[in-house]
This record gives structure tokens, sequence and C-alpha cells, in this order.
């Protein structure tokens, strides 16, 4: 079932040095209209220790009702708020000032909650996007420029733009149209801008960016540079490559529950770096549980934790492992920093060009076509137990399972699909993934349509139509919009010859997960 994909080699001992001096030969060639420098991540660490590109919360300081900021992004423009939110407000670190929340799903049911259960008058809100054309941040953007607008604000002072210089965005910031525009190195990608303005900066809107938090990364940039002895990123690097060659591809990622969202942050680099031309190494993260009988021999495994927290059980005796340790929660720009350059080491190793996301629009633009379409799209739904057993019904070694579900993200939901994916794991041995929808699309996605051939994907979608929300200026609800990316990106995956099912669920989610669950 594992299409053609690159040989995968072992590191040689001069690839840290020519990652530092922008080698671009150590990878192969990227996809068309992909090339160009993306290294500029590599300066980050430096650029916060000179206070360079970073604007300060001067601005705020008129506000003084404003108790949250609401970062409305998706994939690498939202996640490193959405961990550093989770680990910050959850170990104490840094004194926050405001609350630091992220939303990155449309779902109608959740923004339908957010604006009925939050002041929105006390909100200060970050549109963040790289190309400044993100559809989902704009949704939601036009949604709360419209509910501050009737509450008698200004919404142009209560916005800022976090996104590329001359992107349509940043046209409309300097228009006048937000009250700051924080422009972004070019030369960095998505996925790798944890410490640029994409995660920063909302950190330093809430009082979490210490300078602890600033040394860390500084400490770990210089770490890294080594040419001999320990370097955290190259050995990380060499573990992940060594594994994949023995056909260990399921890099199963085991954190601290403080650190649960650091998992969804990894799914997104380690997905979209390399999973491409049939190959990659497939993120499991906040995997339930399981009896060692229930691991197949494609897992390796990484223990991510605070040192305050117990030691995670070896959940596979035999698989190999490397263990990663923070003494406390500012030293995870330190591990963003690490992370990042092991995934871009590893991709040497795997064969694969890390900077680019060649499959990630074609499920764009299959949605758009159900937007925009009068008919809609032959794509029948099955019920998610005839889906499951399906896909149970297909498991075979190296087989893996990807749950992507467009539900209003809950704890109670989440719970449902560890069962599930439990279930799964133990009637088959076969790994499983765990995604809400759309923002899987921006992560997962990726390694969905371009790594190996082995996945079986299911999304699972409900009928919104009860709770719509409209978007102002646009032609589309919230659920239509919400529905054709569920649709289109079943359509994107059979294009590609792949296992895709698309699933539906009643109105109470959960329940109809366990039961399913239990079915298994």
């Amino acid at each position: 079932m594992v299409s053609h994909r690159p040989a995968i080699t072992q590191l040689k001992p001069d690839v840290v040095g020519r990652v530092f001096e922008r080698d671009y030969t150590l990878w192969p060639e990227p996809a068309p209209g992909d090339g160009g420098d993306w290294l500029g991540w590599l300066d980050l660490p430096e650029m916060l220790a000179d206070g360079k590109g970073l604007p300060t919360a001067d601005h705020l300081s008129a506000f003084t009702d404003i108790d949250s900021v609401v970062v409305l992004g998706m994939g690498g423009s939202s996640l490193t708020s959405a961990v550093i939110a989770d680990l910050c407000q959850s170990q104490g670190g840094t004194p926050a000032e405001r609350r630091l929340s992220v939303l990155d799903t449309v779902n109608p049911r959740t923004i339908r909650e957010f604006i009925e259960t939050t002041d929105i008058e006390n909100c200060y809100f970050i549109v963040a996007s790289k190309s400044g054309s993100t559809t989902e941040p704009l949704a939601l953007e036009a949604l709360f420029r419209e509910e501050l607008r009737t509450r008698g604000f200004d919404a142009s002072t209560r916005f800022t733009a976090i996104t590329d210089p001359g992107t349509s965005l940043a046209t409309r910031a300097e228009g006048g149209q937000f009250s700051h525009h924080v422009a972004t190195p070019e030369n960095v990608g998505g996925r790798f801008s944890a410490l640029s303005a994409f995660g920063m900066y909302p950190a330093t809107l809430c009082n979490m960016l210490g300078a602890d938090m600033i040394q860390s990364a500084t400490d770990m940039s210089a770490k890294c540079q080594l040419t001999s002895g320990l370097n955290p990123a190259h050995s990380l690097a060499e573990f992940m490559v060594n594994n994949a060659a023995d056909g260990r591809d399921k890099l199963t990622v085991l954190t601290s529950e403080s650190l649960t969202a650091f998992g969804m942050w990894l799914e997104q680099l380690v997905a979209e770096s390399t999973g491409k031309s049939g190959g990659g190494l497939i993120p499991v993260a906040g995997e339930p549980s399981l009896d060692a009988s229930s691991y197949g021999d494609d897992r390796q495994f990484v223990t991510v934790r605070l040192a305050s927290d117990p030691p995670a059980e070896a959940p596979a005796p035999n698989a190999p492992r490397f263990d990663i340790r923070i003494a406390n929660a500012s030293e995870i720009t330190g591990l963003f920093f690490q992370w990042e350059l092991a995934v871009a080491i590893a991709s040497v190793g795997l064969g694969v060009y890390p900077f680019d996301q060649p499959n990630v629009e074609a499920a764009k633009q299959f949605a758009r076509q159900v937007l925009e379409s009068d008919e809609q799209p032959d794509v029948d739904t099955v019920s998610l137990a005839d889906a499951a057993q399906a896909s149970c019904a297909e498991a075979s070694p190296g087989r893996y399972v990807a749950l992507c579900a467009f539900l209003p993200e809950s704890d109670e939901l989440t719970s449902a699909f560890s069962k599930l994916r439990a279930a799964i794991s133990q009637s088959t041995g076969m790994a499983t993934t765990f995604g809400y929808g759309p923002r899987y699309l921006h992560s997962t996605g990726q390694i969905h349509k371009g790594g190996s051939d082995s996945i079986i994907q299911l999304v699972i979608v409900q009928d919104d139509s009860d709770c719509d929300v409209a978007v102002p200026g646009a032609d589309y609800t919230l659920a239509q919009l919400s529905r054709s990316q569920a649709v289109g990106d079943v359509m994107a995956m059979r294009q590609l010859g792949r296992r895709s099912l698309l699933a539906e669920v009643g109105q109470d989610a959960a329940n109809d997960v366990r039961e399913v669950a239990g079915l298994l």
C-alpha cells in the first residue's frame, strides 16, 4: 500500500553546518514556484534577543478594559499561540496581563457559542495570515467586526493584522482598517514561524514573553550550531531518520497534559515538512494509552514533558524512544527551535524538500468548487459505524486511520474520539491520528495527500443548519463553508486514489462516537 518514495539516507556529519550556511543543495528541488530563501527562521532567536521586528504592547495601554487577546488564524499562524497560552496559563510562567486564546475553526456551533459566552467588548483581535488571504480568519474577522459595530465600537481600533508585507491584508491594515500592521519576514514559512511575530507578538500583548523565554531561544540556537559534541537538533533528526529507514514512519509523540497543544504544533511541522513524494514521517499525537500488543512495528516514540511531570511509561517496551524534557514553561521557545531545525535536518535524510506544501491547495480548490456550485457534489455519506468497520476490515501492517472531525471541538468529544482511536488500534494494530477540521487541512492535510498512501481517512460531519452563522459580506454561511471543506477534502483524496470516507453523525456527536467505539 506504500507508493514509491525517496530513498532514506544517513545524515552526514557536515549537515548542521551546511544548513546554517544556507546550502539548499542539501534537499531535492522544491515544487515549482516554491524555491527561494526559506531559512530566515534561523535568525529569529538573535532577532528576538536584539528586539528587532517585534512591536511592544504599548498601543494597548489606552484600553484598560481589554482583558482578552483572540488570535484568528490557521496552522502556523496560530498554533504557537495555542501552545504558549495553554502552557503559560496552566503552569504559571510569566504573569499574564490578558488572557490569550485562539479561534482556528469556522464551525458554526463553536463560533456561535463563543459570541454568546464572550464579552466581545473587552476583546482585542489579531488576524494572522502569512498570505493575507486565508479564508477562515478573514471570515471570522468580518464576523467580529460586525459584532463590535453593532455594539457601537470602532472595530478598526480593536484589530491588529499580522501578515507579510505587500499582502492584501497588509494593504488594508496600512489603509486604516486596523490599529496596527505587524510585518512578518517573507523568508520564514508558516510552520517555521514560531519565533516570529506570529508566535511572539500575541504572547507580548499578554505579557507572556519574558526575558527567560528569549534566552531559551538563543541558548538553544547556540547549542544547535555545534558541529561536535551533543547537538539537540541533530540528535533528534538522526533518531527520526534512522528509525524511518527501518520502516518506523509513525512518529508517535507523547506529551505532558500541559503540552497537549505542542503535539498539534508538532503535527503541522512534521506533516507539512516531510509528507510529500510518497514518504515522510506520520506524526501521531494525542493518542490514548494502549497496551503493548496494539502497537505495530511501524512506531518510533518521542516523549516531551516538563521536568515536574512524571516520566512517560514505555508504551511498547522494545520500540525506539527519544526523551525530551524542558525545565519550565519558559523553555518552550528553545523547544520550538530545536524541533524546527531537527525537522529541516531530518528532511535531508528523508530526501524531501521541507519548505513547500505542494498538495495543500488541492483540497482548497475542491472546497471552492463545492461552495460555488449550485449542485451538490456526488459524494455519498455513510454512518460512522459503517465507516469505522470498513476501515478496520482494510487493516494491514503499515496502514493508519486518520479521523478528521468537522465538529465543534470539546473535551467530551475529544475524549470520545480517544475511545474510538483506542478501539481501532486494539482491534487492528493500526495507528490512528485525530484532528478537527478545518485545522487539520492546514496541518496534516499535506501528508494525507502527499505522503504514504497507507492512509485510511474518515471525514466526520454533522448537520449544522440549525445553528448556522452568516458571514458579513460573503455569499456563504459558516455551515456551508465548513461542509464544503469537508467534502472538498474527500474529493481531493479520492482524486489521488486514496481511501477517504465521508461519515455523518447526529446532533449528539460524542455519544455517537462512543457507541461506535463500543461496537468495535
